[in-house]
């Protein structure tokens, strides 16, 4: 049997539940370091966090290209896809970053708009500036991330899409190698100097590892690579049990490496490249899924604006409870629980009342494109993809 895929990826529930499971990973991540818990139990955490951390980072960009591509609609412009992707992302990253920087302004610290431009515009991950990279929301440096991966998509789908479906295997094979050999690249041909507080890197392998959108991309190119697999009928029998367990070994083994450069990504790309289309292909098979479920596609659904919104109730709700207080593991633990639902709670409004009316007045073209397929320089078919 050979899956087809459906018009929208929401037909895919567990695709929407993936998404949820990626942001709540980096969720726990901010959890665990943001002070909440006593010090010795917070650095009994730290190398789990940042583990985790990663985890839901990649997990995201994987599955993020494995979703456009597996909703991709033939003949429509790139320009349309463009046009859709912007009003996805930067309404609620605007509105976000103005309550970020009125947060920091109620905090007293301090703010240097040359410093904050380059985030709003999310173009801050281009340069090695730890302090530009990690402005004002920290987690937008992934966004300038997706910005170039939406930016590239019609190039990259195209090309994906030239390689015969004897061949994308070998492909997926050659990319993933790739991801797993940058680090030891990175540690040799990087300055290993100045070190990250805390980490076995330095900022130059730690910017180039985890922010910088061109080396990320290969993450979202092994997504599209994933997807044609699964579309072309070459996808092997491999359902999501054996995969999530492949992939709590590659925790394992990430978590052991802590905190060198072999703990980011190394060691579950492959567990992550393969569970998603397992995931994907059990739905479409009706099989088991752990996705799947009314309460995860909610949650996945508002998980964009959750993402945005949850280091911002993490750090300031810390602020208002008071700034270096610690607790047990207990209360901080409830303290965290409820701080899970404000986050969410927020998210709906947000997604309610910023992402859905953006989607509804820049989303959709003034017009109906004329018949015909746009092209890319490859000649390839250009997609448009779903909200």
């Amino acid at each position: 049997m050979t899956p087809q895929p459906p018009a929208e990826s929401s037909r895919l529930p567990s695709l929407t539940g993936m998404r949820f499971a990626a942001a709540f990973l980096v969720f726990l991540c901010h959890s665990f370091v943001l002070g909440y818990f006593h010090r010795d139990t917070e650095a009994a955490l730290r190398p789990y966090a940042f583990a985790i951390g990663w985890l839901g980072v990649e997990f995201f960009f994987v599955l993020s290209g494995f979703v456009l591509t597996w909703s991709v609609r033939e003949g429509q412009p790139a320009r349309r896809f463009w046009r859709r992707r912007l009003a996805k992302v930067y309404p609620n990253h605007v509105v976000t970053w103005i309550a970020a920087l009125g947060l920091a302004l109620w905090a007293g610290q301090r703010v240097d708009f040359a410093e904050l431009l380059p985030s709003l515009l999310l173009v801050h991950t281009w340069y090695p500036q730890l302090d530009v990279i990690l402005s004002i929301n920290v987690v937008t440096w992934s966004l300038a991330c997706d910005l170039f991966f939406y930016l590239a998509f019609p190039l990259l789908y195209a090309l994906v899409r030239r390689i015969p479906a004897r061949r994308l295997w070998w492909a997926a094979a050659s990319v993933a190698a790739v991801i797993m050999l940058l680090p030891a690249l990175a540690s040799a041909w990087l300055p290993g100097a100045p070190r990250l507080p805390g980490q076995d890197m330095s900022l130059t392998q730690n910017w180039f590892l985890v922010s910088f959108p061109p080396i990320r991309a290969l993450d979202f190119t092994l997504g599209i690579i994933m997807a044609r697999i699964v579309r072309t009928g070459g996808w092997i029998r491999f359902g999501p049990v054996p995969a999530l367990a492949l992939l709590v070994l590659g925790f394992a083994v990430q978590t052991s490496q802590f905190p060198g450069v072999y703990s980011l990504t190394a060691p579950i790309v492959v567990p992550l490249a393969l569970l998603i289309p397992a995931v994907a292909t059990a739905d479409v098979r009706g099989g088991f899924s752990p996705f799947r479920g009314r309460t995860l596609q909610w949650l996945g659904t508002v998980s964009y604006a959750s993402y945005l919104v949850h280091y911002l109730v993490l750090a300031y709700g810390h602020t208002a409870l008071g700034t270096g207080r610690t607790w047990d593991a207990v209360p901080a633990t409830g303290i965290l629980a409820a701080l899970f639902v404000g986050t969410t709670l927020l998210a709906a409004a947000l997604h309610r009342l910023v992402e859905e009316p953006g989607m509804r007045w820049w989303g959709r073209p003034r017009a109906l494109p004329a018949p015909g397929v746009a092209r890319v320089p490859d000649g390839g078919k250009v997609p448009t993809v779903p909200e």
